[in-house]
């Protein structure tokens, strides 16, 4: 039985948990044993390990085993130069015996297995195809694409492949940049997300952020269709100065930088997952560029109760790297 905690406290709890998860996301291939992670959320290591099921909703060493597994995926679909053994061992497997077993009972399929049917320049291919209409019947490979992003999405093909249409899409090199956060483990869904943000802003108005130029953005840790939905992880982000600390409403931490592709649009309100395929079917998949495993960004670049129409205005940040290297 779960069991109740004070609103206050378990928010502290979280933040001192969030201190672990974030340390988790940004060093999944080091030895994050027990102590390692207690000390850093300032537990012991038997609170620890409690508060972390009982408020995650995992134990600790379940969550690290997923996300291992989770950025395994991504190097099985891009590192195609990087044998099995080399990608286990990146991810901080001791052997690639028992990544493939984990894999295995996780995701269905043996590493190999998923890194001949979903490699990216087979997905880029499939969706190429797909979006000249030179695909009469989906392979067994394509169907599985459209169940998941089409279908299960509610998203329509024929809505989304337009290349007749040039997207406003440019290259830049960013700069890591210092963010206050609000954190949500859910869907990515306005229900789940929209409460981060307005508990982040709740916070921020009395301290004037509003009228320093701060940049509201999504950071998105979690992967579509790689995640669970009750697992992704999303961060209600905004820009803050160095003389901003923790404290017991938001944590701070440094979002990498790198080379990302930014599409500026505007967007029906509640379209973000629509505006997001458009992005990867029309441009990322016709570029020279592959996606990189660094967050995605989100930049809300207006207030839609400002807009006549309601439209959501936005600079959607994918992390990319070359093609060809």
């Amino acid at each position: 039985m779960c069991p109740s905690f004070d609103p206050l406290l378990k928010n502290e709890y979280f933040l001192r948990l969030n201190r672990a998860i974030d340390y988790i996301l940004n060093h999944y291939a080091e030895d994050l044993n027990l102590t390692k992670l207690a000390s850093i959320a300032c537990f012991s290591k038997f609170h620890f390990h409690r508060l972390f099921h009982v408020i995650i909703g995992e134990t600790i060493n379940d969550f690290v085993q997923r996300i291992r597994l989770e950025k395994s995926v991504h190097k099985l679909n891009i590192e195609l130069n990087k044998s099995i053994t080399e990608i286990a061992l990146d991810c901080g497997f001791s052997s690639s015996q028992h990544f493939a077993k984990a894999f295995k009972a996780l995701h269905g399929f043996t590493p190999s297995d998923y890194r001949t049917k979903f490699n990216w320049e087979g997905w880029r291919s499939t969706m190429q195809a797909v979006g000249n209409n030179e695909l009469k019947e989906f392979e067994s490979t394509a169907e599985f694409l459209h169940s998941r992003y089409f279908i299960q999405q509610n998203l329509s093909l024929k809505n989304i492949i337009n290349r007749e249409k040039e997207l406003q899409v440019k290259i830049v090199e960013m700069l890591p940049f210092r963010v206050a956060y609000v954190r949500k483990i859910g869907p990515y869904s306005n229900e789940t997300l929209l409460p981060a943000y307005k508990k982040l802003l709740q916070w921020a108005d009395p301290r004037g952020f509003r009228d320093a130029g701060m940049m509201v953005l999504g950071a998105m840790w979690s992967k579509p269709f790689t995640t669970p939905e009750d697992k992704m992880i999303f961060d209600a982000c905004i820009t803050v100065p160095e003389s901003i600390k923790a404290d017991r409403w938001v944590n701070i931490q440094i979002l990498p930088g790198g080379k990302y592709a930014v599409y500026h649009c505007e967007i029906e309100y509640n379209s973000s997952a629509k505006a997001w395929m458009n992005f990867t079917l029309n441009w990322l998949i016709h570029s020279d560029y592959l996606p990189d495993q660094r967050p995605m960004y989100q930049f809300h670049c207006n207030d839609p109760e400002d807009h006549p129409l309601r439209h959501e205005i936005h600079d959607l940040c994918e992390p990319i790297k070359p093609l060809y290297e």
